[in-house]
């Protein structure tokens, strides 16, 4: 099975230095100092690897240390290179954990250079898929997209936004436009933001990826009992599936299987649950009412075909998931270049399987994230000249390879020339078997 690549960029990730111990404790109401002064820190004197500590981080501002697990909060400034803090909620403090300035803004790029040597190496390597941490605003995306393409000899990856700042939720509309697929990574933002908002905030971040129809991730503790148990808790099983409902194309593991004792068993819990809800009555039901609503009033005053009108490869998408409800036994088949229409039909969510036809693995890879597609290649050489048989007897291998089983309709949507990027225009209903 094909597996993409993806490299999650660390980001400007600000971190305490080291410690005069293994550990130390701080109590409630404990006055410490915070500096960007490179010591080594103790009871009284944290240092923090952040340059502009004391510029960007103002008296009555919160500090969270650990994820939230010690909380501060800034008396005054001391001089130029430290603050002094209250303690509001102590406890054991080990070296190098990160650090949380939830409701300030920060000076520091969200690009790094680190993140660029991680980009040149991606981009060497045969990574398909980068994430960029800790997005404040479309800026963000447009850097590492420009630095790619400037930088790295222009091949396109598929570039992930992961929306854990507060900064990024008020931009989510923007970034969600720009960036080829979200992320709602909610380890940093249930610091950043309430831990009581994050349903909400999660259901927000999906709906937007849903309207500008780029494929979502959830992530984080989504079955975390299972780095220790063999099985998942119930609140654990009904968060998975919730996401589902949601609207979310894909579902993360990341404890589970990095340092968990039952990897395997994870995936294959997590597997079940969605195999389960998305055959479920009620996820068919949703999303029904989710496309109905698209057209009668959409984000901002927006609904879906004002803001696609332009775009004929959508027009294209719709007309294929309209036809697949009304042919049974189908399956849509797509010669796509890019990808960008087998993906256009995923986010529609139909409920038959897609068949992206592809002219390289790379292409492939890349649309592992979009709902529903099983990808075949046609080898770059054959793909520009392909025609509909060549199509018909594509399909049927891709189709046994995908372990489909026999259908009645295929629901085909290209461009003339076929294989064409940029061209799809039509879609060609074809009753198998061709004679």
């Amino acid at each position: 099975k094909d597996t993409a690549i993806l490299i999650d960029l660390p980001g400007p990730k600000i971190r305490m230095g080291k410690l005069s111990e293994d550990y130390i404790t701080i109590n409630k109401g404990d006055i410490i100092k915070l500096t960007d002064k490179r010591i080594v820190s103790d009871e009284k004197n944290i240092f923090i690897n952040y340059p502009y500590l004391c510029k960007d981080i103002k008296p009555k501002s919160s500090v969270y240390i650990d994820d939230g697990k010690i909380k501060l909060k800034i008396i005054r400034k001391l001089n130029g290179r430290e603050l002094e803090a209250e303690v509001l909620t102590g406890g054991i403090l080990k070296p190098e954990k990160g650090i949380n300035f939830p409701d300030s803004v920060l000076s520091i790029q969200s690009v790094t250079d680190n993140d660029k040597k991680f980009l040149k190496f991606g981009a060497e390597h045969g990574v398909d898929m980068f994430a960029v941490s800790f997005v404040r605003s479309v800026e963000d995306i447009l850097d590492v997209k420009n630095f790619l393409k400037n930088e790295c000899g222009g091949k396109e990856f598929l570039i992930i936004a992961k929306i854990e700042k507060l900064e990024a939720l008020k931009n989510i509309d923007k970034i969600a436009r720009v960036a080829d697929a979200v992320m709602v990574a909610r380890g940093d933002l249930g610091v950043e933001a309430p831990v009581e908002n994050i349903p909400l905030e999660q259901k927000k971040i999906i709906s937007a990826a849903n309207f500008y129809k780029k494929p979502v991730i959830t992530a984080t503790q989504m079955l975390l009992s299972m780095v220790e148990n063999e099985s998942p808790t119930r609140a654990e099983v009904t968060d998975v599936s919730n996401a589902i409902f949601d609207g979310t194309d894909a579902v993360m593991l990341s404890e589970e299987t990095a340092v968990g004792k039952y990897p395997a068993e994870a995936v294959k819990y997590m597997s079940k649950i969605i195999r389960t809800t998305e055959k479920s009555a009620i996820y068919n039901k949703i999303y029904k009412l989710r496309n109905a609503a698209e057209y009668s009033g959409g984000r901002h005053g927006l609904n879906a075909l004002e803001m696609q009108t332009q775009d004929i490869s959508y027009i294209i998408a719709e007309m294929s998931v309209s036809a697949s409800k009304l042919l049974k036994n189908s399956i849509i088949a797509a010669i796509t270049r890019s990808g960008y229409t087998a993906n256009l039909i995923s986010s529609l969510k139909p409920h038959v399987p897609i068949l992206a036809i592809v002219p390289d693995e790379s292409v492939k890879r890349k649309l592992s994230l979009s709902y529903g597609v099983s990808c075949t290649v046609m080898k770059n050489t054959e793909f520009q000249n392909i025609d509909l048989k060549d199509v018909v007897d594509l399909i049927s291998a891709g189709l046994r390879i995908a372990g489909h089983k026999c259908f009645d309709y295929v629901i085909l949507t290209g461009g003339v020339p076929l294989g064409e990027p940029g061209s799809t225009d039509f879609v060609k209903i074809i009753k198998l078997p061709v004679k």
